[in-house]
């Protein structure tokens, strides 16, 4: 048996575009082959095109972006999301359409946590990640960009794309994050970096340099 060929027919999907900063595509439904291009907040464009199939037979999606090339998993759940670069995209079977536009309705009339400015994420375990003994401590706040959480942590702490955005996700979600780094040297740099970066930008991100045993 082939271990790729065209899903079943009549299969219908809804699709949901997100970049950072902003919804793209709100449950676009289609069936069979899905392409469309969108204009992100800089300026460019990007053409996501998905194609229902299925590979070693399990239910996908095939996913292209630019020259990025992947596979969306589709069971059990039948829904699925994957990030490339600043662009978040979903596939919801139609059957799931309800209940995933309920998730996304809570989830972003949810207000993510914000913990108090001299909060010190070294002293709760739930933050500390295994082995770190020195980094940067970023806090979130309901002012700061998402997109520019994410560039500043590719830009100043070397993260890939897809590393940054998990870590900006992490740090929405549960109030902030620990992210190492591999001197004291370098976790001053980088804080003082992307502090100065957003002082520059008008948004009150409050990001420092800690060390376990040193505050």
């Amino acid at each position: 048996m082939s271990p790729e060929h065209s899903g079943p027919s009549g299969k219908r999907f809804c699709v949901f575009i997100n970049e950072i900063a902003q919804q793209l595509v709100w449950a676009d439904p289609f069936e069979g082959r899905y392409s469309k291009t969108v204009t992100l907040s800089d300026g460019t464009m990007r053409t996501v095109e998905l194609i229902p199939v299925e590979r070693n037979s399990e239910q996908m999606v095939e996913f292209k972006d630019g020259g990025h090339h992947s596979y969306m998993g589709l069971t059990p759940v039948r829904t699925s999301t994957t990030i490339n670069g600043n662009l978040m995209v979903q596939v919801v079977d139609v059957s799931d359409l309800e209940a995933a536009r309920e998730e996304s309705r809570r989830h972003q009339s949810a207000q993510s946590p914000v913990l108090p400015p001299g909060t010190s994420l070294l002293s709760l375990p739930e933050f500390l990640p295994p082995g770190f003994v020195q980094g940067i401590e970023i806090l979130n706040d309901n002012a700061t960009k998402m997109h520019f959480v994410v560039r500043v942590l590719i830009d100043h702490l070397g993260l890939s794309a897809a590393d940054a955005n998990s870590a900006m996700l992490a740090i929405h979600a549960k109030g902030g994050a620990l992210l190492p780094t591999d001197s004291v040297a370098d976790a001053e740099r980088i804080a003082a970096q992307i502090t100065a970066e957003a002082a520059k930008g008008g948004y009150p991100l409050a990001c420092r340099a800690v060390r376990i045993g040193g505050g």
